[in-house]
């Protein structure tokens, strides 16, 4: 007699409902990795920075070598290279972000790319004073604050060319690429917002200083302003430049030329004036002719699936509460403070 085979039949399985609560989350995890990623470069960055020039000086020991005004200048283009561009392709090989992304567009239209710059050194003419107020006060704590103080003592052209190229221009590219390109770059994909305010934080953070963290902060935020809106970094670069040239300019004039103090410090007080009128202006052309704001929302809907879920403050929570960040702002701070007592310089 023949049996009757019968047919085997798979248990139902149900499949897992994806709820926007686990998206969330999944989301939230991965910001959190991307931002673990994000502080430690910027810990490995100024990581770098010291470990060169810690060579520089073994190597000018080992030959007996005293660095003259010259050489230093050669030195610091080196570090300022070094230090962005070594952990920059460490984080580039890691996190698989795309070296072009880190730049944007190539090409800004001059009639937003002029006002901007105009805007941004206004914020910067101010962001600098408000920091020299911040510095002359320290003294009344019997604190002082030399560090990141723009020395110089070039006297030939050459030296004025290499101190120029040293402080204003490579400085300008090395670190809008790292804290405007990568560090920027890849958190934007979150939150326009959110990638400002994040890495501003950074930027100022790493200067490790109280004063230069006093004038870093607002004008991190106009400069991450600025590429956000143009979608490049060509406006922070040229605004970098300006800022340090400024800088640089005036160290040279009131060490080296023949211009007594009063008139420098009037010529000083005429360019200030202009940045901060044309500045205002360019904010008032920028509203009505190109309908840019000083406003930045994260309801656009972002680059990354799920980020929307996600609340300002999540995504803050995801950025500070990570090892990278954590730590690399636990050195940063400590830097900091070792930098106000002058026996620690």
């Amino acid at each position: 007699m023949q049996q009757y085979t019968y047919p085997q039949y798979r248990q139902y399985v149900p499949r897992p409902v994806i709820t926007a609560d686990t998206i969330r989350r999944n989301t939230h995890t991965r910001l959190r990795k991307r931002c673990t990623a994000v502080g430690f470069y910027a810990l490995t960055y100024t990581a770098v920075m010291y470990v060169l020039a810690i060579g520089f000086m073994l190597l000018f020991g080992a030959f007996d070598i005293t660095p003259d005004e010259t050489l230093t200048q050669l030195e610091d283009i080196f570090l300022s290279v070094g230090s962005a561009f070594i952990p920059g392709l460490l984080f580039i090989a890691a996190t698989g972000f795309k070296f072009r992304d880190a730049f944007g567009k190539t090409t800004v239209s001059s009639t937003t790319l002029v006002p901007l710059i105009l805007m941004g050194m206004a914020v910067a003419m101010v962001s600098n004073y408000a920091s020299e107020i911040f510095d002359s006060n320290l003294s009344l704590f019997g604190l002082h604050n030399s560090a990141g103080t723009v020395e110089t003592s070039a006297l030939t052209p050459f030296e004025i060319i290499l101190n120029i190229i040293s402080v204003a221009i490579v400085p300008a590219f090395a670190e809008e690429f790292a804290y405007r390109g990568l560090v920027m770059g890849s958190l934007k994909r979150y939150g326009r917002a959110f990638a400002v305010i994040a890495s501003s934080i950074l930027f100022s953070a790493m200067h490790a200083n109280t004063t230069q963290i006093v004038f870093t902060f607002p004008v991190g935020l106009m400069f991450a302003y600025i590429d956000i809106v143009t979608d490049s970094i060509i406006p922070s670069v040229i605004l970098h430049f300006m800022n340090n040239f400024y800088a640089i300019l005036f160290t040279i004039l009131y060490s080296n030329s023949n211009f007594d103090e009063r008139t420098l410090t009037l010529i000083q007080l005429v360019i200030i004036l202009l940045f901060l009128v044309s500045g205002f202006l360019s904010f008032i052309y920028l509203v009505r002719s190109k309908k840019i704001t000083l406003s930045l929302s994260d309801r656009e809907k972002p680059l990354e699936p799920g980020a929307e879920l996600l609340t300002f403050k999540n995504k803050m929570s995801a950025f500070l509460v990570n090892p990278g960040v954590m730590i690399s702002m636990s050195v940063f701070l400590t830097l900091t403070v070792l930098n106000l007592f002058p026996i620690a310089q």
